[in-house]
C-alpha cells in the first residue's frame, strides 16, 4: 500500500466506514494526517451522501437511544437495534430528544434542556453554552421550545436554531424568540422575529436546500393543513414556501428530508397518505407527487407512513408505520416487503444519520457524569435563591426543611425521578424522605413555582454566593 500514489490510497480510503477509518488511522503517521485532513473528511462525506452508504437510523424510546445500520434493513434475517449507552446526555432519570442530523453531526437535548452537538462515528460532542430567554414577565406564560440544526454553506458554519414558543397563562396572548448558535463563534445571537402563527408544529426543523421548515397554522386550535415556514440559515430570516396544487384539502401535514428534498406528507387519516417530493428548492412548479398509498392496500390499515430513506439503489423508499415497523415500498412495482426486528416494541422517533469525520474541537467534550452532577447541583443553586427571596407563608413555613422542598420542587418540575429524589435526600441529610412527604412537597412544588422578572435577576447576581454555601 506504500507504493501506491497518495490520490489512488485516498480514493480507496473514502470508500470505507467511518468506524474501520478510525482504526487505520493507527497505521502510520501518514495515515493519520491524510485521514484527520479536511480535505479527506469532505471527499469522505461527499462520496457517502452520493453513493448512499455510511448510513444508520437512531431511534428513539422512551430514555433510550438505540441504534440500526441501514445495510441491515435490506437483508431478510431478523435483526436488532443496538442500544446506546455512551452518548453525551445519557442519564436514567432525564429524557433524550433528537432534533437534527447534518453531516454525521446530531443536535440533541435532554430534559434540563442541555444541548449538544454529537458525532456518533466519533463518540466526539460540544455542549452548546447557555441562551437565556429574554422576554418580559416570563411568569405569565407557558413556555415551549424547538430547535433546528443545519449547515450554512455561505458562511461554511454549522448552526442551530431555537424558537421559544411563549403562550399567555390567562389571556390565551402568545409571542416568540428565536436564537441562532454558531458553531464556528461559539455563541448565541438574536434572529429577526419569528411570524406571529399562533400554531408551530412541535418537531425538529427539517433541513432541505440550507433551510430548516417547521408546518404553522392560522388559528390556534386550526386542523386545516397549515402552511410551511422556512428559515433560510444563510440570511438568517423566515419564509413561507410554496406547497403543490392539492385536489383534496382534508389532510394532516407533516415534513420529512428525503434524499437531500423537502417532502411533503399529506395525511387523509384513515383514507390515504400522499408523499409529495420538492425536486428543485423553491421551484414551485418542482412538486411531484412520489406516492399515494390507499387503506387498506398494500400496507394494510394505518394511522400515518413517513417516508424515511432512499434505498442505495433509489429504486426503493424506507416507510416508518405508526412507530412499530419499517417497510420497504417499491416505487415501480407498488409492493412493500416487512423489516424483520427483534426486540422493537414501538419508537417515538426515528432519525437518519451518515457517518463522517467531521470534528468537533474546542475543548468543549462533555464528561457525563460530571455534567449530570453539574445540572443536579444548579437545581438547588436556583431552587435556593428562589425561595430566599419569596414572601409567601407557605413557602417561609417549609425552609425548615429546604433539601426536601428542594428535591421535590425538582420532582415537581419533572427533571427527576421520585426514586433518584429519595437518595439525593439521604445523601444531603442523612435520612429518607417518606412517600407522603414527596407527594406533599411535589403538589407544593407544581402549584406554586413561578418567579417574577425581579426574581429572575436576582438568579445570574447570586448564584456565586449561594453555589459556595452549598
Amino acid at each position: 500500500m506504500s507504493q501506491l500514489p497518495e490520490e489512488v490510497l485516498t480514493d480507496i480510503l473514502s470508500r470505507l466506514p467511518v468506524t474501520t477509518l478510525l482504526q487505520f488511522r493507527c497505521v502510520s503517521v501518514s495515515w493519520r494526517d491524510l485521514i484527520d485532513s479536511s480535505d479527506f473528511f469532505h471527499l469522505h462525506l461527499n462520496r457517502s451522501i452520493e453513493t448512499r452508504t455510511n448510513r444508520s437510523l437512531i431511534l428513539r424510546q422512551d430514555n433510550r437511544l438505540s441504534s440500526l445500520e441501514f445495510d441491515s434493513l435490506y437483508g431478510s434475517a431478523v435483526i436488532d437495534a443496538v442500544q446506546i449507552t455512551h452518548h453525551p446526555l445519557w442519564c436514567q432519570d432525564y429524557g433524550t430528544h433528537v432534533w437534527g442530523s447534518c453531516d454525521g453531526l446530531l443536535c440533541m437535548s435532554n430534559t434540563l434542556d442541555t444541548l449538544v452537538l454529537w458525532n456518533p462515528s466519533t463518540r466526539r460532542s460540544r455542549r452548546l453554552p447557555y441562551a437565556s430567554i429574554e422576554f418580559q414577565n416570563l411568569s405569565r406564560y407557558y413556555e415551549s421550545r424547538v430547535y433546528g440544526f443545519g449547515y450554512d454553506r455561505d458562511s461554511r458554519d454549522y448552526k442551530v436554531v431555537r424558537i421559544v414558543v411563549l403562550k399567555g397563562i390567562d389571556d390565551g396572548c402568545f409571542d416568540f424568540e428565536v436564537k441562532v448558535y454558531s458553531v464556528r463563534s461559539n455563541s448565541w445571537h438574536r434572529a429577526k422575529k419569528f411570524p406571529r402563527y399562533p400554531n408551530l408544529q412541535r418537531a425538529g426543523g427539517v433541513l432541505a436546500g440550507g433551510v430548516l421548515h417547521w408546518v404553522v397554522t392560522t388559528e390556534p386550535e386550526a386542523f386545516n393543513p397549515g402552511l410551511i415556514i422556512g428559515f433560510d440559515l444563510g440570511r438568517e430570516e423566515f419564509k413561507l414556501v410554496p406547497q403543490p396544487v392539492y385536489s383534496d384539502g382534508n389532510f394532516f401535514m407533516d415534513l420529512q428530508s428525503l434524499g437531500g428534498c423537502l417532502s411533503l406528507i399529506c395525511n387523509y387519516y384513515l383514507d390515504r397518505v400522499d408523499i409529495w417530493v420538492m425536486k428543485e428548492y423553491g421551484v414551485n412548479e418542482s412538486w411531484s407527487k412520489l406516492i399515494s398509498i390507499v387503506q387498506p392496500g398494500v400496507i394494510g390499515p394505518f394511522q400515518y407512513v413517513m417516508p424515511i430513506a432512499y434505498s442505495q439503489s433509489g429504486e426503493e423508499i424506507l416507510l416508518e408505520q405508526d412507530t412499530r415497523r419499517f417497510l420497504w415500498y417499491n416505487l415501480e412495482r407498488d409492493a412493500i416487503k416487512n423489516v424483520r426486528m427483534r426486540s422493537l416494541r414501538g419508537f417515538s422517533q426515528v432519525e437518519m444519520w451518515v457517518g463522517s469525520l467531521l470534528p468537533l474541537t474546542d475543548g468543549s467534550e462533555i464528561d457525563p457524569k460530571k455534567q449530570q452532577e453539574q445540572e443536579e447541583k444548579n437545581i438547588y443553586v436556583h431552587v435556593f435563591i428562589f425561595l430566599c427571596y419569596q414572601q409567601d407563608s407557605c413557602i417561609m413555613a417549609c425552609k425548615e426543611s429546604l433539601y426536601d422542598l428542594l428535591i421535590c420542587i425538582a420532582i415537581a418540575l419533572r427533571v427527576i425521578s421520585c426514586q433518584r429524589a429519595s437518595s439525593w435526600c439521604y445523601k444531603l441529610t442523612g435520612r429518607d424522605s417518606s412517600g407522603a412527604l414527596l407527594d406533599r412537597y411535589f403538589q407544593f412544588g407544581y402549584g406554586k413555582l413561578a418567579m417574577t422578572g425581579q426574581e429572575s435577576s436576582l438568579i445570574s447576581k447570586q448564584s456565586a454566593l449561594v453555589q459556595g454555601m452549598l
